[in-house]
């Protein structure tokens, strides 16, 4: 963000003095999540970010007007402005800072899409084929590959709050069914791998009250699909359900004293994850979405088809299946084959000895 009081340079495009506020909704979130790899990169990020604010005001693209203020939504870009960017950064800066910026919207947009939050009419896997691959597939190593372990931690949420000790019926009524709640919501989040926004709009009637093997959701761009619910998350839906005697439809509602069994929020269900990850002392950066990534990693590493995942998850388009999720395979691929081959120097000297 600007400092109040400090005049700072124009805007390179425009020519005007910066906004006193980010570029972009969300933007200083994602940007405190790129910080924590480098301070450096939390800086080049923001300028990019703020470039291509300029430059989408500046030529009135995508709806953008120059007198609109900031944090700019980014619920009005579209793939082929952000391609038509790069072709404009790499006409008048440098290869390194065009890779930078893209590397920093990018990372913006998949920040955006673990919240449920991308654009509508921008689709990431036609954009990840169109920019350059070699920039893309470093960008997805970054945000995926750098995670993976972390994720690996993802089932300790659900058995954390198994472990919770469930309050009697005659203590705090709210309290327990809170509990029983949290414990159905993260066993749907990791049984079907679907988005949190998808989730929270099922009502009891999409899983027959517990007892269906899969509901339809409508998923990303407004279209119907098919999420799957095992068994042990049937079980914990009907032991939440069996207790509740509201008549909000939903599936899951909130149980505070005020909340008048509402649906439960986004924000409210996303704290849910977000309070196992903080006592359990995980990785700051898991979110309700990793569920999502984890399972879709697990399930590659068992040897289900790439195509079976694609489903599972309910991309439109296989190269986004891959894209996100081939690096994390690639490493593990590798690393495997150079425990069972690799050479060490020592040992190739006393090889080629032996060869002579």
């Amino acid at each position: 963000m600007a400092l109040r009081g400090k005049r700072q340079r124009p805007l390179p495009i425009s020519g005007r003095q910066p906004p006193d506020a980010p570029a972009w909704i969300n933007q200083s979130s994602f940007l405190l999540e790129a910080g924590t790899r480098s301070l450096k990169t939390e800086t080049t990020y923001r300028s990019g970010l703020r470039l291509f604010a300029d430059w989408v005001q500046h030529f009135c693209l995508d709806g953008y007007d120059i007198d609109e203020n900031w944090p700019l939504s980014p619920q009005k870009l579209s793939t082929a402005t952000i391609l038509s960017f790069r072709n404009w950064l790499l006409a008048n800066r440098s290869q390194a800072t065009t890779t930078t910026y893209i590397a920093a919207i990018v990372g913006y947009l998949n920040f955006l899409d673990g919240l449920d939050q991308l654009p509508e009419a921008l689709q990431l896997g036609k954009l990840q084929r169109q920019l350059t691959r070699r920039q893309i597939d470093r960008n997805q190593a970054e945000n995926v590959i750098d995670l993976d372990a972390a994720r690996q931690s993802i089932p300790q949420i659900i058995q954390y709050y198994d472990d919770l000790p469930l309050p009697s019926r005659e203590e705090k009524y709210g309290r327990r069914l809170s509990l029983l709640r949290d414990r159905a919501l993260v066993c749907v989040l990791y049984s079907t791998a679907a988005r949190l926004s998808e989730v929270i709009s099922l009502n009891r009637s999409n899983v027959d009250h517990g007892r269906a093997k899969h509901a339809t959701v409508t998923g990303k761009g407004r279209k119907p699909r098919t999420i799957y619910i095992q068994g042990y998350a049937r079980q914990a839906i009907r032991n939440y359900l069996v207790e509740r005697s509201d008549a909000n439809p939903a599936l899951f509602v909130a149980h505070s004293r005020n909340a008048k069994n509402a649906r439960l929020s986004t924000t409210s269900a996303h704290n849910v994850v977000k309070r196992a990850v903080k006592a359990l002392h995980l990785h700051e950066g898991l979110s309700a979405h990793d569920f999502r990534h984890y399972r879709a990693t697990q399930l590659l590493r068992e040897g289900m088809p790439i195509e079976v995942v694609q489903e599972f998850l309910g991309h439109s388009d296989i190269s986004t299946t891959r894209g996100i999720y081939a690096p994390v395979l690639g490493v593990q691929i590798v690393s495997e084959w150079l425990e069972n081959v690799d050479v060490s120097p020592e040992e190739a000297v006393s090889l080629a000895k032996v060869a002579e």
